[in-house]
């Protein structure tokens, strides 16, 4: 996919060029567009990669047929986000084509999103001289205009048991698994009191993303793991998401151990910020109708980037249904408005910001 968009740019002479990983793989393509004078530099991104297709049985056409029914255009990845990387194209072209008064503009098209890693941008935020002075998000929907996401502490629990043959009399064995489902069972009935925060109302969660342990049949496990997946509000940090995850485990086995694997914080950025008043300004034009701000649930590269400082958002994009479920689609007819929106936010945001 990264070869496809990169042959595209390079016939409409926009000089793109690879982003490359630690280990030299590719994980991004790059543009620039810079302005007639210097100013501000805004990154326009969309992952490239998508999430994989799941059981083919379940689709109406082939998950990668790219079939159009009346409106919609149905496939793996049409929503999330390939239609938002068609339009990005196509406003790196227009922007090179008609200028930019000032500023810079950095159109990103990153892989390595759908894997939690973000090579692909962490690779663009080492490729430049410094980080952009904000950057908006190609994501589908355009019910809003998403200022800020909860943050995430992920984790692995280790418990241990004592194998012994399962069908021994005795009875002599102490099984790990018993203990990882009861851990996996306490979490789900968990509830967190006292940590309202009116920026994220629906409040932080925990959720068992996976349990391991045992082989075959006729040996009682003596090692099991979980991992668990705890979402973060300014309310309900990393520190007190820790603290309550070490009383779980604790009131299930004394000996429980945590492996720490990731953490990003929550992220809010101020609706009066000149990004998001310019994306709304655009968006309420392209669009005809007012495009309130919100926060989301789910994390995303906003937490990433803000945590580097830079402001960021995800603009409104392609109308949608089934996001990372059979039949996914977007709304054709919800792509020009789209296009329009990023061709005037962009340069509104580069004479202003």
């Amino acid at each position: 996919m990264l070869g496809v968009i990169h042959d595209w740019l390079a016939e409409n002479r926009l000089k793109p060029h690879f982003l490359r990983d630690a280990a030299g793989s590719e994980v991004a393509v790059l543009v620039e567009i810079a302005g007639a004078t210097p100013g501000p530099v805004l990154c326009l991104d969309a992952c490239i990669d998508t999430a994989p297709a799941g059981d083919l049985a379940q689709w109406t056409e082939r998950p990668f047929s790219g079939a159009v029914h009346g409106r919609r255009l149905l496939g793996r990845g049409a929503a999330d986000s390939k239609s938002g990387v068609a339009i990005l194209a196509h406003v790196a072209r227009h922007l090179a084509e008609t200028g930019i008064p000032r500023g810079t503009v950095h159109v990103l098209f990153d892989a390595d999103e759908h894997t939690g890693r973000f090579g692909g941008v962490r690779a663009y935020l080492e490729a430049i001289a410094r980080p952009p002075d904000a950057v908006s998000l190609g994501y589908p929907g355009n019910d809003c205009i998403v200022v800020g996401s909860r943050g995430f502490l992920r984790g692995r629990v280790h418990f241990a048991g004592k194998a012994a043959h399962s069908g021994e009399i005795e009875r002599t064995g102490i099984n790990a698994l018993n203990k990882a489902a009861a851990f996996a069972l306490k979490v789900a009935a968990s509830t967190f009191p006292e940590t309202h925060d009116a920026a994220f109302p629906f409040g932080p969660a925990a959720t068992v993303t996976h349990l391991s342990g045992g082989e075959g049949f006729s040996v009682v496990p003596d090692h099991a793991t979980c991992n668990i997946d705890i979402r973060l509000t300014r309310a309900f940090d990393g520190a007190k998401a820790m603290r309550w995850l070490e009383e779980t485990v604790q009131s299930v086995d004394g000996q429980g151990r945590i492996e720490r694997i990731d953490h990003w914080p929550p992220y809010l950025l101020d609706p009066d910020h000149a990004l998001v008043r310019s994306f709304a300004a655009a968006a309420e034009r392209a669009f005809g109708r007012p495009i309130a701000t919100d926060v989301c649930g789910p994390s995303n590269i906003g937490n990433l980037l803000s945590a580097q400082g830079v402001p960021t958002i995800c603009a409104p994009g392609v109308s949608f249904a089934n996001m990372h479920a059979a039949d996914e689609w977007a709304d054709i007819e919800s792509i020009a408005p789209v296009h329009a929106m990023y061709c005037d936010a962009a340069l509104r945001f580069l004479a202003n910001g």
